[in-house]
Order: C-alpha cells, then structure tokens, then sequence
C-alpha cells in the first residue's frame, strides 16, 4: 500500500520520529532527471558531452517533502551507517546559509529514529524550477545573467575554509592514475595528449587554496525562485578543495552564456590567468579518472565520450582554452 508515494513500512519507521505527529503531511519527493536537450533546437550554444555516471547513493536513501502549517521542509533519510556522513553535509550546509549568506537549504534536526537503525536530517527547503530546464526558454542576455548570480552564489561558498577537523579530499596521483589506465588498455583518440598534459602539469595543482566546493555545480543543481533569484537544491556531495575543481561540472550545462556568466560571477569579471590551465587540467583528470573506476561497458564507453570531447575542445590539448568559449 502507498499513500502519496509511501509504503506502509516507510510510515511505520518515520512514526518513530519524535516530531513525526507535528507534520501534517508526508509526501516522497523525487528530484527532477537531469534535462537532457536536443541540441538541434537550442541555439545558445550547447556543450554536447554526455552525462557523467552519477556516483552510488545508498539503497536506503529516501527524501520526503514535510508540511508543518504553512512551512515545507525537506527529509533525508537513510541508513544508520551514513550517520556520520549526514551530520557532515548537515554542518556544511548550515555554515553555507548562516556564514556564506548562500542561498541553499539548511538543516533544523539531525537525528537516529527506527530503533537507531536509520538517520533522518530535516531540511528548510526553499523550493523552484530547476534552472537547466528554464535555461533553454529564456533570451540569451537573460541566461548571461542568471550565469552571473549563479556565479555570486558560488564565490559566496567559496569563502568558506575549513575550521579544523574537517576531511580535505587528497589530490589524486596522477601517475598512479595513468598507470591504471595503461594497464586496462585504454586507448582513444585524444588520450596520448591528455596524458602527456597531466603529467607535465602535475605540479600547478600543488600548493593550491582549500575552500569549501558544492561538489556538483551546474544549472542541473540549482533553481530559479518565483521572485528569479538563483539558489541552490539542497548539496550531496560537498567537499573541501581547490575552488577551480568546482567548476568541472560546467560542462554538462547547456548554455554557454549561462557558464560565460558564472565565470563572471564567480571572478568579478574575468577569470584569473591560470584559470584555464587549472580548468584543463581538472577537467582532464576527471576524465580519465572516470574511465578507471567504470564498471561496466556502458560506463566506459559513456566515460571515453567525455574524454575525447574535453581533448576535441582543447583541439587535443594544443590549447588550454576550450573551443566552447
């Protein structure tokens, strides 16, 4: 049996919150599929690259819409086990609204329930249209500024530092990388030259500053308010490190004056000298670092797609700055 989306056993372990009885309504919430447009009918200037394979999410991971009088909130739960995982982005995003003034959900409980065997975090949700979707129906000067203001709500995480204790993501090997890839015997028209660039940049990535990264930043991650103010959907990968990295997820946007935008945003004006280099170089890793940890032939093919685009707009790396822009 299912009510607005819920099984009967759903209800049963949420009853086991204490402020489960405040709620007046409980619903599912299922977040909107990545819009995927057909490029043919755009003329803004898509970036055709396929989609990235989206990293694992627990079985037990469910999100809920509350309603409490005239306020709507969003639930997460899941397994006990990701406990700790939970309070982690719980903390995040509080530091993000409160210390940022970044315009993203944040948290108000992060508790056990069901017998401590699974975590719930109760989210103040701020609720609109997801912009990847509303991007392609507005003027090219309109998706340039919602670009920039995107870009403002990003420089405002940015400013976030770690205060001590939180787990910085190490900069991969990328020898050790290339290494793995030689031995699965990946080979593809481009990869010669992006190896031979990670390798002979390999040192810029070193000694780079530790802010705070949304983790998946694109028009996918984030909606457009009745009032045309740009936020972003509740995170779910956050991390810590160097802020060029958060800009590797541009490329699945469908508007170049969107993205053109977000750099201008993002830098007051114009990217920085070594922005391109960093972009290339990012970008290029993420590539490849794909190929590797795909595990099935559909994701590796999916994954080489990428890589030889990113080489194709880089015209195989004999430029630092792609095509596109």
């Amino acid at each position: 049996m299912e009510s607005n989306g819920i099984t009967k056993e759903e209800l049963n372990e949420l009853s086991d919150i204490d402020s489960f009885k405040r709620w007046q309504r409980v619903e599912r919430y299922y977040p909107e599929t990545r819009y995927i447009p057909d490029g043919g009918k755009l003329k803004t200037g898509v970036i055709s690259i396929p989609p990235r394979r989206q990293p694992f999410q627990s079985p037990y991971r469910r999100l809920y819409l509350v309603t409490a009088g005239s306020q709507t909130m969003l639930m997460v739960t899941d397994d006990i086990m990701y406990f700790d995982k939970e309070a982690e982005t719980a903390a995040f995003a509080d530091r993000a609204f409160n210390e940022a003034g970044v315009y993203v959900s944040y948290p108000m409980e992060v508790g056990p329930y069901a017998n401590e065997t699974r975590v719930y975090t109760l989210y103040n949700f701020f609720t609109g249209e997801n912009l990847a979707r509303r991007l392609p129906t507005l003027y090219v000067p309109q998706q340039h500024e919602l670009g920039i203001e995107a870009g403002k709500q990003l420089k405002k995480l940015h400013s976030l530092t770690p205060n001590g204790g939180e787990k910085i993501e190490e900069q991969e090997d990328v020898f050790l990388l290339l290494t793995k890839l030689e031995e699965r015997g990946i080979k593809y028209s481009g990869y010669k030259e992006a190896a031979l660039y990670l390798k002979d940049h390999a040192e810029i990535v070193k000694k780079r500053p530790v802010n705070a990264l949304h983790g998946d930043f694109s028009a996918n991650t984030l909606f457009l308010d009745k009032g045309l103010n740009v936020g972003m959907f509740p995170f779910t990968n956050p991390e810590w490190g160097d802020p060029i990295k958060d800009l590797t997820s541009l490329q699945d946007g469908y508007s170049l004056p969107f993205i053109k935008g977000v750099f201008k945003g993002l830098f007051d004006g114009a990217p920085p000298s070594d922005f391109f280099e960093l972009l290339a170089f990012y970008t290029t890793e993420m590539a490849l670092s794909d190929i590797e940890l795909s595990e099935t032939e559909e994701d590796r093919a999916v994954s080489i797609l990428r890589a030889q685009k990113i080489a194709a707009d880089l015209e195989n790396y004999q430029s630092i700055i792609p095509v596109w822009y």
